[in-house]
């Protein structure tokens, strides 16, 4: 009789035979476990859709009322049902024009890929709703993002149509021309964040950038200069590097053209007066201009900048902030400005549509385009400009 040994290996049992390809298997499945894990996690939603079309129900009544309120198909079951999305649809549902539900709603769209969808809703809250330039611009931004730039310039003119002197909807339409590769108009837009800013040393390089980069993809070198010197003059401790100075001399070598950023010093009478006038040379003609570090460019009339032969393309409109409000303007590029022994090239300026806004006996403004690459102390007897060091 056969007794089982509690000292044996087997403890009495006979041992298992699994053979070699036992640890093979066990990976295998292991490994399909995980491929499987991974294909759910990536087309989960996809199969539930397709189980959520076979089982198909019809949305409530009053929820698709809310879809056909903002213009967009329904959405599939599987995503509606969704805790989040449910609860901001049901806000919906009771109030369509709830600004922070159309908010959210138009977020959680996005989150969940459905970001064209999202414009829509926006669009619509400005257009059924309530004006808006934030849901407006909320739009330009997605509608931008996926490279639709037709419909996006469209929402975009819309939205400065309705705030004609915020800066930050010029330069979102200057990303999109330029994304568009509408260069020339892209310029007038960057220009017109300048010029309806109050304090230019404030804005991202992001802004001159643009403008230099329209003008180099248009081929026009020398005049892609005159914004990086611009940039330069509005913080030399910050921006006046080599990086700079090395895009300027390319342009230069591939224009042909001199660029002079600032020279010379000198110092003028103020007699007191609250108006400093000072006679400016522009291209080589003279003229009658005010001084004034509240300008953001050298700005001149219409008949001196004809005197001055100054290219004025009436297609490059900008707007201005003024003393007056906001006023129409075209911007060019002076060759050389000179104050006494003081002078620059380069010089971006404008071009004043209304000369009445300058009075008879004035020619123009100079501006911090010129005025910032200088040092420019004012006192009660007399003002000095010299180059900085």
């Amino acid at each position: 009789m056969l007794t089982a040994d509690p000292e044996d290996r087997n403890g009495g049992r006979l041992p298992t035979r699994r053979g070699w390809l036992a640890p093979i298997v066990r990976t295998l499945i292991i490994f399909a476990a995980l491929c499987a894990g991974i294909w759910f996690y990536i087309y989960g939603d996809r199969i539930i859709g397709y189980v959520d079309n076979a089982t198909y129900a019809a949305p409530d009544p009053a929820l698709l009322a809310v879809y056909q309120h903002f213009g967009i198909d329904p959405l599939p079951n599987v995503v509606a049902g969704r805790a989040t999305m449910a609860n901001y649809l049901d806000m919906l549902r009771r109030e369509h024009c709830d600004w922070n539900a159309v908010y959210k709603f138009a977020d959680e769209l996005q989150k969940q890929g459905y970001r064209r969808e999202a414009a829509k809703v926006f669009i619509a809250f400005s257009n059924k709703c309530k004006p808006s330039n934030v849901a407006l611009s909320a739009a330009v931004k997605i509608l931008g993002d996926l490279s639709d730039f037709d419909e996006a310039l469209k929402i975009s003119n819309d939205l400065i149509a309705m705030s004609p002197g915020m800066p930050g909807y010029y330069f979102q339409r200057a990303q999109i021309r330029e994304s568009a590769k509408k260069y020339r108009d892209a310029i007038d837009d960057y220009y017109s964040v300048i010029g309806l800013t109050d304090n230019i040393a404030i804005l991202n390089g992001t802004v001159f950038e643009g403008i230099s980069n329209s003008y180099r993809e248009l081929g026009q070198y020398c005049e892609a200069i005159s914004p990086l010197q611009l940039w330069v003059s509005t913080n030399p401790d910050r921006n006046d590097t080599a990086v700079v100075h090395g895009i300027i001399k390319e342009y230069e070598n591939k224009g042909k053209c001199a660029s002079t950023y600032a020279t010379g010093s000198d110092r003028f009478p103020t007699q007191g007066k609250n108006v400093i006038l000072a006679k400016v040379s522009i291209n080589g003609t003279d003229g009658t201009f005010i001084v004034d570090t509240g300008a953001s460019f050298v700005a001149v009339s219409k008949v001196f900048a004809t005197r001055a032969k100054l290219q004025v393309d009436g297609n490059n409109g900008i707007l201005l902030q003024t003393a007056n409000g906001v006023s129409q303007a075209t911007h060019t590029t002076a060759a050389t400005v000179k104050v006494g022994r003081v002078e620059a090239s380069d010089i971006t300026a404008v071009v004043l549509d209304n000369d009445a806004a300058l009075g008879g006996e004035v020619d123009g403004l100079l501006g911090r385009s010129f005025l910032s690459r200088f040092d420019v102390t004012f006192g009660s007897r007399e003002w000095r400009i010299e180059a900085k060091d």
